[in-house]
């Protein structure tokens, strides 16, 4: 349901689980027919100019996968002599932490940071495993292989760090969906595995929440360390994606122009519409920093939407590839030979 995508080589959906949420989902919004939205608060209608100045970052044939900040950037390369290069690249400067011959096609996804570490996993045809820096300079350390049927849905947390641990969500094959919470010490050691019932991924530590199939249900928000539970009610022809703290509802109508968004709270309270007409979703994850959801229109035009102002600012026209982690927004403009990055940390529009 997004609008402007990354390029196909940084985004697979692994697992038995992500796959079936991917077809489940494209039925969903081919099939989607005019409904009538919620109740409504106030509408956000006034557009306001972007105050401040993205960073903007050469492309030069590396393909930034993560910011971790303005600066600081993970991304791949790849070499005269047929090797990916993983690069942690800082400001001009750029360390090689990881290389696996193209022919293997590894992907690297999953990136997540805490304070000076970062995490990943890195995927190739014949090995899977998780990876981590401790910082900067850090050498990469092997975490574990044990990854399960993992599953990647390029959002923010496709892996959790916490407690001195890392997270994830890996598919259980059957006739039911179940899945398996993984979960290891950053120190490596055995995998522990928590199976629940049904279609789980993670929305922020200890959140998890049921991966919408569809079929027109209740979305569950499940706290790991509580056990507490949160039913969002879905609507009919609605496709419903969840943070802890904001929903986001993307109906699809008959027509190009007829796409409606709205947002509300898991409790289904202070829904509101967001945008509508020739629009899209352009990040899996919902409301950064529990206040921008993030668009796109024709015309490659990015747009945020600032839920406590309910003010939209058209952040760029002509992009191309979007990619959001935390807080760190980016997006791509220019051709394969004179690409360009540009990258946003939302903090400093909370605190110009």
């Amino acid at each position: 349901m997004t609008g402007k995508h990354r390029d196909p080589r940084t985004l697979r959906l692994t697992g038995v689980l992500a796959l079936g949420v991917a077809i489940a989902a494209a039925g969903v919004l081919l099939g989607l027919k005019p409904s009538t939205p919620g109740p409504q608060t106030t509408a956000a209608t006034e557009m306001v100019p972007l105050t401040v100045k993205p960073v903007a970052v050469s492309g030069n044939g590396f393909q930034p996968l993560y910011f971790a900040s303005e600066a600081v950037s993970l991304g791949t390369a790849e070499s005269a002599d047929g090797v990916v290069r993983l690069l942690l690249r800082t400001g001009e400067k750029v360390r090689e932490l990881r290389r696996v011959p193209k022919e293997k096609t590894p992907e690297f996804a999953g990136f997540v940071a805490e304070g000076d570490r970062v995490a990943w996993v890195e995927i190739t045809q014949d090995d899977r495993g998780l990876w981590t820096i401790d910082n900067a300079s850090a050498n990469p350390r092997l975490v574990t292989t044990d990854l399960g049927d993992i599953a990647l849905f390029d959002k923010r947390d496709d892996l959790v760090l916490h407690d001195g641990e890392v997270s994830w969500v890996a598919a259980v094959a059957g006739e039911q969906p179940s899945t398996e919470v993984r979960t290891v010490s950053l120190g490596g050691g055995e995998v522990r595995i928590n199976t629940i019932e049904g279609a789980y991924s993670f929305t922020g530590w200890p959140w998890l929440s049921t991966v919408n199939l569809g079929d027109n249900g209740p979305i569950e928000l499940r706290n790991l360390q509580t056990d507490e539970r949160v039913h969002v009610p879905v609507q009919t022809n609605e496709l419903v994606s969840c943070s802890p703290t904001w929903c986001r509802s993307v109906i699809i109508g008959a027509g190009e122009a007829n796409t409606i968004i709205e947002l509300q709270r898991p409790t289904g309270k202070e829904r509101f519409r967001s945008a509508s007409g020739s629009v899209a979703a352009s990040t899996v994850d919902v409301a950064m920093l529990d206040r921008f959801d993030i668009y796109s229109q024709p015309g490659g035009k990015l747009l945020l939407f600032d839920i406590e102002t309910r003010r939209t600012t058209l952040v760029a026209s002509g992009v191309g590839q979007v990619v959001s982690r935390g807080h760190m927004l980016s997006w791509s403009t220019g051709d394969n030979e004179t690409t360009v990055w540009h990258v946003l940390d939302l903090r400093r529009l909370t605190n110009p």
